[in-house]
């Protein structure tokens, strides 16, 4: 099975200039957690979830109306799959990344959609309905997957606010 056939097609995107007050409002108002950020061509040039939102506003004590989404990926690696790829490359892409969601591109390198984690738990409990398809992951596989994607990354100091 491809990834073409389980992405969500209707992604909203930002341009890399918008501010994390909108970027948020857009997850807000198209119910996600992820938005990535496109170039002029369609081109995806990095990714922002709620969470780097959440980290940076609490990191940096500036409004978010003044903090540009290219703040945030600049330097930072943007992992996408291609709409022609195996489901079971993208799983592996995003255990080796340890990333929830990957944008997914066509042949012109332009976002066409995105797929996630829930996606790929989606498809791997349909898969087990209709039992006999091909390129099936287990339900063992999966969750190992998402141990290994939602668990730590790396070891950090916790703290308490006061």
């Amino acid at each position: 099975m491809r990834v073409s056939e389980i992405m969500v097609r209707e992604v909203a995107s930002c341009a890399p200039q918008t501010s994390l007050e909108d970027i948020a409002m857009v997850m807000w108002n198209n119910d996600c957690g992820a938005v990535p950020l496109v170039d002029e061509q369609g081109h995806p040039v990095g990714i922002i979830t709620d969470r780097d939102i959440a980290i940076r506003a609490a990191r940096e004590h500036r409004p978010l109306w003044k903090i540009r989404g290219e703040e945030l990926v600049q330097g930072r690696w943007l992992h996408c799959v291609h709409f022609d790829d195996s489901i079971t490359h993208a799983l592996e892409l995003m255990e080796q990344r340890k990333v929830r969601r990957l944008p997914v591109i066509n042949r012109l390198d332009e976002l066409c959609g995105m797929v996630s984690m829930g996606d790929i738990v989606s498809f791997t409990r349909a898969a087990r309905v209709r039992k006999g398809g091909r390129d099936q992951i287990s339900a063992a596989d999966t969750i190992g997957f998402i141990k290994h994607v939602s668990g730590h990354h790396g070891s950090r100091a916790v703290t308490m606010a006061s």
